[in-house]
C-alpha cells in the first residue's frame, strides 16, 4: 500500500485580501521557507484526527501562495478526501495558526473595508483542506514567542479623548433619588441602579396584573356563556321558544345573561295549535277533522285554504308531509 498521494492540482492558500476579522496578512511578508521546514495540514483545522497533508511546490505568484497537496494515506479520512479533490467536491484550502512577526495600522496599507492592521511580516504553521475557506477558526494569531494575540484588539473601536457626553442629574432629580445635591458620584450611581431595579419590578408585576386581568375576563365570558346556553335550553325545554328562537336570543343575548333571564321568566308557554288537538286539550274539533283528510281530499273541497287561514301550523305540517318541503 502506498503511503501518500500527491494531487496534481495547484490549490490557492492565501493572498494580501481583507479576511473575516477585517485584518489582511500581505503575501509579500510571507516567510515561505519557514513554512515549508514542515508544511503540514489537517481536515478542517482538525489536529486531533491526525495529519491529512504535506504541501509540495509552494509557490508565490505575484499576490497569491498556491501548492499541491500530498495524502497521507495512512489516515482515516485519506481516500474520501482524494475522492473529494477529483470529483470537484473539496476545493478550497485555509491557513492556519498564524505566526505574526511584525504588524501596521498605516492607513496607506489599508484596502476599503479593512477595519483591522495589515500584517506585513509573517508565516503560518500549518494549511488545511476544508470546504469553505477562511474558517474563524483557523484566524489564532501568535507572536514569535507563541503567545496568542487577540484578535478582538485588532477591531475594537477607537474611542476619541472627550468623546464621551457626560450627563448630570438635576436637583430635583438628586432629592427624587433621597439624595443631598452634595452627593457623592458612588452614591448617585447606587440610588440610580435602585431605580433601574425597581423599574423593571414594577413592569413585572405590571405585566402579571395584565395576564391575571385577561386571564379573569376570559373565565368570566366563559361563564356568561354556560349560563346562557342553559336559559336557552331550558325555555326549549319548557316550550317557551322554538329551537330557531333560542339560537336567535343566544347570539343576540350574548354577555347579556341577565337581560336574557328577565325576557324568558316574561315568556308564556308556546303551545301549538298541533300540540292542543294531539294532547285534546282544547282542540279544534273542525281542525282536527281537516288533518284526518288526504291533502287531495282537501285541495279537491278547496278546504286547503281553510287550513291555512285558520290553522297556518297545521297547515305547514300538512303541506310537509305531502310534498316534503314548507310551504312558500
Amino acid at each position: 500500500m502506498e503511503k501518500f498521494k500527491k494531487i496534481d492540482k495547484p490549490f490557492l492558500l492565501s493572498d494580501s485580501s481583507v479576511n473575516s476579522y477585517g485584518f489582511r496578512l500581505l503575501t509579500e511578508g510571507y516567510l515561505k521557507d519557514e513554512y515549508q521546514k514542515n508544511p503540514i495540514g489537517f481536515h478542517m483545522h482538525g489536529r486531533d484526527a491526525g495529519v491529512l497533508v504535506k504541501w509540495d511546490d509552494l509557490t508565490v505568484d505575484g499576490d497569491k501562495v498556491f501548492g499541491k497537496p500530498v495524502i497521507n494515506m495512512s489516515n482515516s479520512r485519506a481516500q474520501q478526501t482524494i475522492d473529494e479533490i477529483e470529483n470537484g467536491f473539496l476545493n478550497a484550502a485555509s491557513m492556519g495558526h498564524f505566526v505574526v512577526l511584525e504588524f501596521s495600522d498605516d492607513p496607506a496599507l489599508k484596502l476599503p473595508n479593512q477595519t483591522g492592521p495589515t500584517v506585513t511580516k509573517w508565516f503560518n504553521r500549518e494549511c488545511s483542506l476544508v470546504d469553505i475557506p477562511g474558517n474563524f477558526n483557523a484566524l489564532a494569531l501568535f507572536d514569535k514567542d507563541e503567545n496568542p494575540i487577540n484578535l478582538a484588539d485588532f477591531t475594537k473601536p477607537k474611542i476619541e479623548k472627550n468623546s464621551m457626553k457626560q450627563i448630570f442629574f438635576t436637583a430635583a432629580q438628586i432629592a427624587a433619588m433621597n439624595l443631598k445635591a452634595d452627593a457623592e458620584d458612588s452614591a448617585v450611581n447606587v440610588a440610580f441602579n435602585n431605580l433601574v431595579a425597581k423599574a423593571a419590578e414594577a413592569d413585572g408585576l405590571k405585566t402579571k396584573n395584565n395576564e391575571l386581568t385577561t386571564e379573569i375576563s376570559n373565565l368570566k365570558a366563559e361563564a356568561e356563556t354556560k349560563e346562557i346556553s342553559g336559559l336557552t335550553q331550558a325555555a326549549l325545554a319548557a316550550g317557551k321558544v322554538t329551537k330557531e328562537v333560542a339560537d336567535q336570543l343566544a347570539t343576540a343575548y350574548k354577555g347579556n345573561a341577565t337581560g336574557l333571564k328577565n325576557l324568558i321568566d316574561a315568556m308564556p308557554v308556546h303551545k301549538s295549535i298541533a300540540d292542543s288537538i294531539d294532547k285534546g286539550k282544547g282542540g279544534n274539533d273542525k281542525f282536527a277533522a281537516l288533518m284526518a283528510k288526504s291533502w287531495d281530499d282537501l285541495f279537491a273541497s278547496g278546504e286547503t285554504e281553510v287550513l291555512r287561514k285558520g290553522a297556518p301550523d297545521l297547515y305547514k305540517q300538512k303541506f310537509k308531509e305531502e310534498f316534503g318541503t314548507d310551504p312558500k
